[in-house]
């Protein structure tokens, strides 16, 4: 049946993995819709198979990576089970096992990389056009808030900013211009999506992962290109902070008050000082449950008993993870649940980092897409709890998934035209 439909079947793949980047931001829930079905398509293609006796022929980094979620989620199972947790605690991670059949499904049908190079420019600039609209229509305070939690708007937008960049190089290095150029500018509206969200948190990723595409291209892009790149960057950043009353300022402003305030006044009730207490809660709970931590439900608890004892300040005791994934993880599931938890970026890292000495401009695009994309997620989980929520989850390992399948695909390619 996959076989004959198998046109069909690339089509609706194509159509859902493209759609996902110009859905994330546009509609309230727009992140679910593509992987969703992706997940169901998935799921039929692997009983079917099964079914078949068909073999599904993995490769040996196809099985590290399932080994990786299953590890991921088993964590959470034997947190649920040690801590007598609630059944909805299993919900959000038990996504990453649907997953595995979307794996499947794309190394046997993978989408056309064509098409990934034209979705995601169009879904940056839309994501930009979105936050332009909520800010200057619906005047809302912070852009994507009232489709996705603005803090995980801002940092996906930033991140399709980032690979519309990527894919600007690419199309520089292939002499295209025009399409350099149109990306560039469909970055720059990914950028200020994120900028418009508010959320800080995704703002450093910016430098950070734009020196990483500069240092992998650079011996790909002429000086001329690096120092007009660099200017553009050096007035935009000097018109910003010029501007009065100008987001950028006023939200650094406010974070270095909520520091100084902290420091000298040991004040946790503002933005930055309550996370810096959620922290410190997070070192005292290791201390006492340093393997498997407190549970989902125990963590929150301890830290609002740490409030009432007037360790942390009441505003921070009232959360229930700590704003910063990687010491989340650790309250909750303790060190083993924090491997797990790196094991997610380390894994596909190793995978992605051998194609940027690919000769082929194409594998190596797909290698800088999946490293951008990892490292992204992880500058975001610095800050906050980005996989708290479904829509980091979602994000995070589709998107792996999807780099993942596209660079195999790609190097399969190169070795049978060798």
């Amino acid at each position: 049946m996959f076989d004959l439909k198998h046109d069909r079947l690339a089509l609706f793949i194509n159509v859902c993995v493209g759609f996902f980047f110009l859905s994330a931001l546009t509609f309230q829930g727009g992140y679910n819709v593509a992987p969703m079905a992706l997940m169901l398509l998935g799921l039929g293609y692997s009983v079917y198979c099964l079914f078949k006796k068909m073999p599904f022929a993995l490769t040996k980094e196809a099985k590290w990576l399932i080994w990786t979620l299953l590890f991921y989620f088993s964590v959470f199972v034997l947190s649920w089970l040690i801590h007598d947790g609630k059944i909805r605690e299993l919900d959000n991670p038990s996504r990453v096992l649907l997953f595995i059949p979307v794996l499947l499904l794309l190394l046997h049908i993978p989408p056309r990389l064509n098409m990934v190079l034209y979705a995601i420019p169009l879904g940056s600039m839309i994501a930009g056009i979105t936050a332009i609209y909520d800010k200057l229509v619906l005047h809302s305070e912070m852009a994507f808030s009232s489709r996705i939690m603005h803090i995980q708007g801002g940092d996906i937008s930033m991140s399709l900013g980032m690979f519309s960049f990527a894919i600007g190089f690419y199309f520089f290095q292939k002499t295209q211009l025009k399409l350099t150029a149109l990306c560039i500018l469909a970055a720059l509206f990914g950028i200020l999506g994120s900028i418009l969200s508010t959320a800080r948190g995704g703002w450093p990723a910016l430098p950070i992962l734009l020196i990483a595409l500069l240092w992998i291209y650079r011996r790909n892009l002429s000086k001329t290109f690096f120092i007009t790149l660099i200017g553009l960057f050096a007035l935009a950043i000097i018109g910003i902070t010029q501007m009065p009353n100008n987001q950028i300022s006023e939200r650094f402003a406010a974070a270095q008050d909520d520091i100084q305030q902290y420091l000298e006044q040991g004040n946790g009730s503002t933005s930055v000082g309550a996370r810096f207490d959620m922290w410190q809660s997070v070192f005292i709970m290791v201390q006492e449950k340093p393997i498997l931590g407190w549970g989902t439900q125990g963590a929150p608890q301890k830290r609002h008993q740490l409030a009432e004892q007037g360790i942390i300040s009441q505003y921070a005791g009232q959360f229930t993870h700590a704003h910063n994934q990687y010491l989340d993880d650790l309250s909750k599931r303790g060190i083993v649940g924090l491997v797990a938890f790196l094991g997610i970026f380390v894994i596909p890292l190793r995978r992605f980092m051998p194609g940027l000495k690919s000769d082929s401009a194409e594998t190596k695009l797909i290698a800088t897409l999946g490293i951008l994309h990892v490292l992204a997620v992880m500058i975001y989980c610095l800050s906050q709890s980005f996989f708290t929520h479904n829509s980091g989850n979602l994000f995070y390992f589709f998107l792996t998934i999807v780099w993942y399948a596209l660079l195999t695909t790609q190097q399969g390619n190169i070795k049978k035209m060798a």
